[in-house]
């Protein structure tokens, strides 16, 4: 865990003893504080969110709040800290919390909103006192601007590997033998099997609920740091075409050793030798890891032995084999004292069988935050960190030897790069493929906890065809427009396809990749500015090709009392609101469902989605079905007034979508809750773009 950060939280709690003088008896706040502090100090993150949230329940101190925010960014829920930070900050008249704009800018470009990261680091340095953490903010923001900068490779595309190889808990270490075999450490397989048992359990005793029932109690999944029965195992996969890959299997106990987490595989140019770490933790934090290694025989792996000359009083991880002046090195990720800052990339020769000399630093490459996953192939080193500008936390980099020296880092953009953390890039042996590790939010990741708390492995390969369109937005005086929308919706007969919606905050160039022999239309939009479409087709495209596409938007009047609506984008009618645990239609409802009816008249050819919400109180299933009513008793008042049902489909999403900080378990007032039992429309098909009264309807923001 990083020093300023321990420092941050003991700052934290001797101002917290001074706000309440109180006996420190087990449940009291201030004791609950000490608890959630101590485990900080174990590593036991999830232990210590439920203490501080404990606390905040009794006090609603903004210290408290802070320590939430503080350990969701230690268990990467950014979306979640981002709501902790933002609630703190924007009430803080007196600037006595400015402190912690640097993590508050890290949890919102970990999550995608850069412009709003790039404000609080600004502030930051201005406010900040901590120089180590202004120069990182510096280079927080030269990340962003670069994130602007580099163009997406639409020639390559990233896919999750799978339900066969990832699990709810974190991936590790990636590597792709000679034979096309992918092995990498994972939790045993009885640990998940443990965890799909509990989770039965639970599911078990939620029988039935209404909004407002109280959630059952957080457990802990198994393979964090709060389980220490579940290790690190080593496993291999076989992949066959048309079938994908084969579920894992265990390596033998001659690999993983009882007791070890085992993981970090790499193997030799040849590929009879596996190198890979094994590992002690204590709590959260790592106690000790060495090197090992195995050969191969004609049915397994050797018995592994301890590497000499790369192991020592320190961590050492991340083992590949490589070629410095025509000699055989094992690059590693290394604590070694004296080194830069935080883990070091170093190398050393070989000299014997499992035998290296003396660590040598890679002082070029090197930074004083952190240097992780070397790899080396065709005199290229690939490797992540974050010390340097990124477009997330740990980026990956590359770096050519010239046989003397190494060239200036590259990042290698999007999209081996996203806004969270990218690990352990490597390239089989055929280099027909690459494999990564990555905390992106995905829709096959079956993570326990957050979106982007867990680690899963990706596979980067090749487009057989790219065809690439590039929207760019200017003003009437053919000026950059920075922070438009385009919507690539594909046109299919009867109605409108599949929509594709890209922003770009810092730059005024959308790209989106076409597939062949299809018909899009493209809507362009930004607050203030009437929007714009065109079309057009990929018909008979047999190469690769680029399209570029310029597009001027007329400014609104400032006068104008209308909002522009486009395709898609989900509109809240201010007024349709819901008692508690109730479907009925409230008077104060009708007039908004009034002028949605006068849209749909005037927009004769408009198919809408209707869809209802409910607040995050109670059993997830009762409240989509408590929802679905909603929705259907709003489309049975339009269809009292001749509007067809063909042009409204009624969803209900439950809690699925909740628009401020009132997720399960938060402490809101009832207002706060109600803010959430809501009804939206958006455009399905029909006119892509409509204008509606300002003071009738409500935007949402992007993303929420």
């Amino acid at each position: 865990m990083n020093s300023k950060w321990i420092f941050s939280f003991i700052a934290l709690t001797i101002s917290l003893m001074a706000l309440h003088a109180q006996p420190a008896t087990g449940n009291t706040p201030d004791a609950l504080v000490r608890s959630g502090d101590e485990q900080i100090e174990k590593g036991q993150y999830y232990r210590a969110l439920e203490q501080y949230e404990k606390a905040y329940k009794e006090f609603k101190e903004r210290d408290i709040a802070v320590k939430i925010a503080k350990a969701h960014l230690l268990l990467r829920d950014y979306n979640k800290a981002s709501i902790w930070f933002g609630r703190v900050l924007s009430r803080d008249r007196a600037n006595k919390y400015n402190a912690y704009r640097f993590d508050y800018g890290v949890a919102l470009k970990m999550n995608e909103a850069y412009t709003e990261a790039a404000e609080e680091f600004k502030k930051y340095l201005e406010t900040g006192s901590d120089d180590a953490l202004k120069k990182q903010a510096q280079i927080e923001l030269e990340g962003i601007e670069l994130r602007a900068q580099l163009k997406e490779n639409v020639g390559i595309e990233v896919k999750n590997a799978g339900k066969n190889i990832n699990t709810p808990e974190s991936q590790n270490g990636p590597a792709i033998d000679r034979e096309g075999i992918l092995y990498f450490g994972s939790l045993d397989a009885k640990d998940e099997k443990k965890s799909k048992k509990d989770d039965k359990k639970k599911d078990d005793k939620k029988k039935s609920g209404k909004e407002g029932e109280d959630e059952p109690a957080k457990e802990d999944a198994p393979g964090s740091e709060d389980d220490p029965a579940a290790f690190m195992k080593i496993y291999n996969a076989s992949f066959s075409e048309g079938k994908g890959w084969q579920k894992a299997e265990i390596l033998p106990e001659l690999i993983n050793r009882n007791g070890y987490h085992s993981a970090n595989v790499s193997f030799s140019k040849d590929g009879q030798t596996m190198f890979f770490t094994r590992a002690v933790s204590e709590g959260g934090f790592m106690e000790e890891s060495k090197i090992y290694a195995s050969s191969k025989t004609a049915t397994t792996w050797s018995p592994a032995i301890e590497v000499k000359g790369v192991n020592g009083d320190f961590l050492a991880r991340h083992p590949v084999e490589g070629e410095l002046y025509g000699s055989r090195v094992l690059f590693f990720s290394a604590n070694i004292p004296g080194g830069k800052g935080g883990f070091d990339l170093y190398y050393a020769n070989k000299i014997g069988e499992a035998e290296y000399s003396a660590p040598v630093n890679i002082a070029g490459l090197n930074t004083e935050a952190d240097e992780w996953s070397p790899y080396m192939q065709e005199g290229t080193l690939y490797f992540s960190t974050n010390g340097l500008p990124g477009i997330g936390g740990f980026d990956v980099f590359q770096s050519k030897w010239t046989g003397s020296d190494w060239t200036k880092p590259e990042n290698m953009g999007m999209p081996v790069n996203s806004s969270v953390d990218d690990l352990f890039y490597k390239l089989s042996p055929s280099g027909d493929r690459a494999v990564i590790v990555s905390n992106r939010a995905h829709p096959d990741s079956k993570s326990l906890k957050s979106k982007t708390c867990c680690d899963d492995i990706y596979f980067i390969e090749k487009r057989k065809l790219v065809i690439d369109l590039t929207t760019i937005v200017l003003d009437e005086k053919k000026k950059g427009i920075k922070g438009a929308t385009a919507q690539l919706i594909e046109m299919k007969t009867g109605k409108d396809g599949e929509i594709q919606s890209k922003s770009n905050s810092q730059g005024n160039e959308i790209s989106h990749l076409l597939d062949k022999d299809r018909s899009y239309k493209v809507v362009v939009s930004k607050d203030g500015f009437f929007p714009a479409e065109f079309e057009l087709n990929t018909v008979g495209i047999e190469k690769d090709q680029s399209i570029k596409k310029e597009v001027v938007l007329r400014v609104l009047p400032p006068e104008s009392d209308v909002e522009i609506v486009t395709i898609n984008e989900p509109i809240r009618l201010n007024s349709i609101y819901y008692d508690f645990d109730d479907d009925k239609i409230l008077p104060d409802a009708e007039k908004d469902l009034a002028y949605l009816k006068e849209l749909m008249d005037k927009y004769s050819d408009m198919v809408i989605e209707l869809s209802s919400h409910t607040d995050s109180r109670g059993i997830d299933d009762y409240n989509e079905k408590l929802s679905q009513r909603r929705a259907n008793s709003a489309k049975k008042w339009l269809m009292t007034k001749k509007v067809s049902a063909q042009r409204i489909v009624a969803k209900g999403y439950g809690e699925e979508k909740i628009l401020n900080h009132c997720n399960n378990g938060e402490e809101c007032t009832e207002e706060e809750h109600r803010f959430n039992r809501r009804t939206e429309f958006k455009i399905l098909s029909g006119p892509t773009t409509i204008e509606v009264r300002k003071e009738v309807m409500n935007k949402k923001g992007k993303g929420k």
